[in-house]
């Protein structure tokens, strides 16, 4: 038999993508599917690479008949065909099952790909799996920072490069699934030449999606950028004329994100600040720094003037602390949004 190549347990990230892909034996540990089935695809690739002919086994240990299954799967065949072994459910494992796992990872004939959801269930079977010199390839749920960082490295791989603008605004766009951010990035380099991506280009590219106009006006509005925020606000209510009220309801909530996370207490952490604010975790940090540049009575101030703007655009007249019945139209309510937005912008340190 051929002795095992020598093999290190460990978390990420101190297992490259490389090292994983080599691994005689990997487990997948973590709940998130998408990055789990990226680990067997690397390994597969890297096997294939070496032996275009070698085969895939998978098994599921939750399935009633999986201790024979895993035992035939782990044998060599008549033929002396190389193989890889894709076990799932690991945590459904039993103690046969481990040393049937930790057996074929010793005796180094065929690689192994075992696929573990992490938590408590199961534990002993990682722990095992882990001290018999698996390679570990995190697959937990990305948060915070770690989506970004995501994002980030599927556009190098793709050789190109965005903004942090336009990492957020896709983020925004797509949400926090690793499987829809990777079939977003691979799209967008398809049909984008641009070399960084920005915001812009993210927003046109979603143009559908209501939240990223929203978001690049709130975000101009924050960072103090009047000529932006009249480009920004000009585009999206060309391209869908009835978009004021989702313009004016994204730059109020910017605002009472701000205000709040103005007033957080000194040495809060970003998660704690985040909760109390009702902010996602990753924009604390620069909601804090545009609040630095901001009046605390300035925020106050445009908070209401926002809040009339709103009700304008929505065909409604606010005098004062009153409410009359008399009516807006479209033309006076996206004026009164666009002047607020000015406004806003213009005293934003006093």
């Amino acid at each position: 038999m051929t002795p095992p190549a020598k093999r290190s347990s460990t978390t990420s990230p101190g297992a490259s993508a490389a090292d994983v892909a080599s691994s005689r034996a990997v487990l997948a540990l973590g709940v998130d599917d998408f990055l789990a089935d990226r680990v067997v695809a690397s390994v597969m690739a890297h096997a294939r690479a070496e032996d275009p002919t070698i085969e895939r086994r998978d098994v599921n240990l939750s399935h009633e008949e999986a201790l024979g299954t895993l035992i035939e799967a782990c044998s060599p065949n008549l033929f002396g065909s190389a193989a890889v072994v894709v076990v799932y459910a690991a945590d459904f494992a039993d103690e046969t099952m481990i040393s049937t796992l930790v057996t074929a990872a010793r005796d180094g004939d065929l690689r192994l790909v075992v696929v573990h959801p992490a938590g408590q269930r199961g534990r002993k079977v990682s722990d095992a799996l882990k001290s018999a010199g698996f390679t570990v390839a995190a697959c937990d749920k990305l948060k915070g920072r770690a989506i970004e960082e995501f994002i980030t490295r599927e556009l190098k791989t793709l050789r190109r490069r965005a903004t942090p603008e336009a990492v957020e605004a896709l983020r925004l766009a797509v949400g926090d699934s690793p499987r829809a951010l990777a079939a977003a990035c691979a799209q967008l380099v398809s049909d984008l030449l641009a070399d960084p991506l920005t915001p812009e280009l993210v927003a046109v590219y979603y143009e559908g999606v209501s939240d990223v106009p929203g978001y690049l006006v709130s975000d101009a509005v924050l960072d103090g950028r009047a000529l932006e925020v009249m480009r920004h606000t000009r585009w999206a209510l060309v391209n869908d004329p009835g978009a004021g009220p989702a313009l004016s309801a994204a730059v109020g909530g910017g605002l009472r994100g701000l205000g709040r996370v103005a007033a957080s207490p000194r040495g809060a952490s970003d998660a704690q600040v985040a909760k109390e604010a009702g902010v996602p975790p990753f924009k604390v940090r620069t909601i804090r720094d545009q609040a630095k540049r901001w009046h605390p009575s300035a925020v106050a101030s445009a908070i209401v003037n926002i809040a009339i703007a709103d009700a304008a655009v929505k065909g409604r007249s606010v005098q004062g602390r009153e409410m009359p019945e008399a009516s807006v139209d479209k033309e006076q309510g996206t004026y009164i949004l666009e002047r607020a937005l000015i406004n806003i912008v213009n005293n934003r340190s006093r």
